[in-house]
C-alpha cells in the first residue's frame, strides 16, 4: 500500500504542484503515514495538518449544526427529511 501511495503522489499530484506548495491535509488516516511526511521533506512542499476538529474550516458543520438546532426545536411530529428540506429551501 505505501508503494502505491507513494507512486500516486509522485506521478500525479507531484507534477501538478508550483514549487514551493503548502499541503494542506486533514487528520485521515491515510494522511498521517510517515512516508508522506518523508516524500515532503525530499521536496520543496510543507504539509500542513488541519487541527483534529476544526468546525470553522469546514463548511458542512455550519450546516450540521443549523439543523440539530432546528431538529430540538422541532415539533415531534415533523420527520428528518422535513427539517432538512426547510432547511435547504430558500
Amino acid at each position: 500500500m505505501q508503494k502505491d501511495l507513494k507512486d500516486g503522489y509522485q506521478n500525479i499530484y507531484y507534477p501538478q504542484l508550483e514549487i514551493p506548495s503548502v499541503l494542506i491535509m486533514d487528520n485521515a488516516p491515510i494522511h498521517r503515514k510517515n512516508v508522506i511526511r518523508e516524500m515532503v521533506e525530499e521536496t520543496e512542499h510543507q504539509v500542513i495538518f488541519l487541527p483534529k476538529y476544526s468546525p470553522d474550516l469546514n463548511n458542512i458543520e455550519h450546516d450540521f449544526s443549523a439543523l440539530k438546532r432546528a431538529r430540538m426545536y422541532a415539533s415531534s411530529h415533523k420527520s428528518l427529511d422535513e427539517i432538512i428540506c426547510d432547511y435547504c429551501i430558500i
